[in-house]
């Protein structure tokens, strides 16, 4: 399996207040485009954290352009880049949401909405779409 998540070095850096020029060029220089997306994404709040209840289920959802993404953190992503450019071709070790989802986390920036397990069943729907 590919290593789908931040090394320990990256989490120090993305979980300072402020990155610096520095640090913005590193991450630039090894995730391209997909990190000017991702800290976008976060910096515009499109990273969801759900807390579902009574079952304690969390769920982390990433909005794209066209609509939402299901993530599991360093795991999965429901886009249709993961599914081409990780799983099928390998070019990649993670799509921008899975990478917007680590950033959020790390730098405690995400919406939270608690929820409960009856609504998880209905969002799960739209969300493990794949297309």
């Amino acid at each position: 399996m590919r290593n789908m998540a931040l090394s320990l070095i990256e989490e120090k850096k993305l979980s300072r207040e402020n990155l610096t020029q520095n640090d913005i060029d590193y991450f630039r220089k090894k995730y391209g485009k997909k990190f000017i997306r991702a800290l976008r994404v976060v910096e515009e709040n499109k990273v969801e954290k759900y807390q579902f209840k009574p079952s304690g289920t969390i769920t982390w959802i990433v909005k794209g352009r066209t609509r939402q993404y299901l993530v599991i953190p360093r795991v999965y992503c429901t886009c249709r880049s993961f599914y081409q450019e990780v799983v099928i071709s390998r070019e990649s070790n993670m799509c921008y949401h899975l990478l917007a989802q680590q950033i959020a986390e790390l730098r405690d920036q995400y919406k939270l909405v608690d929820s409960n397990d009856t609504e998880r069943r209905k969002l799960y729907v739209d969300w493990r779409r794949t297309d």
